[in-house]
């Protein structure tokens, strides 16, 4: 396998990307950055567009709060227009609707925001093909929408997406859950366990921003800790993907599949474009 190129880092990364999925999400938002700031953390949180969250009247109510984030230096992407939708209904959109609802999200978040996003993050690991070569096309500097083990360039049924993907590489802590009346304690050990040597790459862990977070940080706070005394740099998906070498990174095909503990099919980084090709059985 080619080998990804990177900047050389005085610590492994970890990539935070927070899903900020609606409204109701909204008291998470200053608990997360008290906590991030108080470990020197980076963070990309990923904003959810459309009527829920990010729609004209809400945003009134809302946009000071949004922009502190900005102003704070975290780095910013989208997480759809209306996601709940675009889990259902992506795999067998038309490419109209997938534009539609992918200008609307630009125009939204550059409303609010007053800057183009960068990082584009889908929503459940769901998405479509047209959605990744608009992707390249609108400017967008980098992806999160697959599940997989380091950076790469896209590569579906044979096209090549110039932009690069930069997959979450841990489990969610939903997907950590073995009961509901499980500790979350029990969660956060088995998340510190899976990081205790930290991979050539780094990693890449995705949080959901929630109420219930909002009246229990203690966990996140304790993850964040607990990654700081593992000796790595907490940092955001943008300045993970401003370290890569993009005409260096291998290609990868882009799969259909599913990972443990999570319902449903998610897109997965396959095996580097041409590997069977060139090393036949």
């Amino acid at each position: 396998m080619i080998p990804v190129h990177e900047v050389t880092l005085m610590k492994p990364p970890i990539a935070l990307r927070i899903a900020v999925p609606g409204y109701a999400a909204r008291a998470a938002l200053p608990v997360l950055v008290d906590l991030l700031r108080a470990e020197g953390a980076g963070a990309s949180f990923v904003f959810a567009c459309g009527p829920d969250w990010l729609g004209r009247s809400l945003t009134r109510h809302c946009v000071g709060t949004l922009r502190q984030i900005r102003d704070a230096a975290f780095d910013l992407g989208t997480y759809g227009w209306q996601p709940a939708q675009w889990v259902r209904h992506t795999e067998s959109a038309s490419a109209e609707w997938i534009e539609t609802r992918l200008r609307r999200t630009i125009d939204r978040f550059t409303e609010v925001f007053a800057l183009p996003p960068q990082l584009h993050a889908a929503p459940g690991w769901r998405s479509h093909p047209h959605a990744l070569r608009l992707l390249q096309r609108l400017g967008f500097a980098c992806a999160s929408d697959t599940r997989g083990r380091h950076p790469f360039i896209p590569v579906w049924n044979g096209e090549i997406v110039r932009c690069p993907q930069i997959p979450v590489t841990l489990p969610t802590l939903d997907e950590l859950a073995t009961s509901p009346r499980q500790d979350p304690a029990e969660r956060i050990d088995a998340l510190l366990a899976l990081t205790a040597n930290p991979s050539l790459h780094g990693h890449v862990f995705s949080l959901q921003a929630t109420p219930a977070l909002a009246k229990a940080p203690q966990d996140i706070e304790r993850l964040l800790a607990g990654w700081r005394e593992q000796g790595y740099e907490v940092t955001s998906i943008q300045a993970l993907a401003r370290r890569l070498v993009v005409d260096k990174l291998p290609r990868h095909e882009i799969l259909m599949g599913k990972v443990p503990g999570r319902n449903g099919t998610v897109l997965l980084q396959g095996d580097e474009f041409l590997s069977a090709w060139r090393n036949p059985l």
